[in-house]
């Protein structure tokens, strides 16, 4: 993920770098979350607690699939960018990407 990120980055203009670096402190702070839970996780174990496979299981496939969401709309939203004023683009937004 963090490479697809870094080449999505490389498609903004100087500009619009900021979008890319705003999910990768997303993508931080997600993966700083999973490490606390994990250490959580660790220590409950270690105290004796059982852990539930299927819901730690869920947990981290739902970072997961919140990465892959934001790097999905991250890629449209760059599309839409480079094809600003073709018309004979399909916008992936609507509301288009003006500022």
């Amino acid at each position: 993920m963090e490479k697809r990120l870094k080449e999505i980055q490389q498609r903004l203009s100087h500009e619009h770098k900021d979008i890319a670096k705003y999910v990768k402190h997303v993508f931080d702070a997600l993966d700083q979350k999973a490490k606390e839970h994990r250490k959580l996780a660790a220590s409950n174990a270690l105290a004796g607690i059982k852990l539930k496979g299927d819901v730690e299981k869920a947990y981290y496939d739902s970072i997961y699939e919140m990465k892959k969401l934001l790097l999905d709309v991250l890629e449209k939203t760059v599309n839409d960018m480079e094809h600003k004023g073709d018309k004979w683009w399909e916008k992936n937004f609507k509301d288009g990407v003006n500022e």
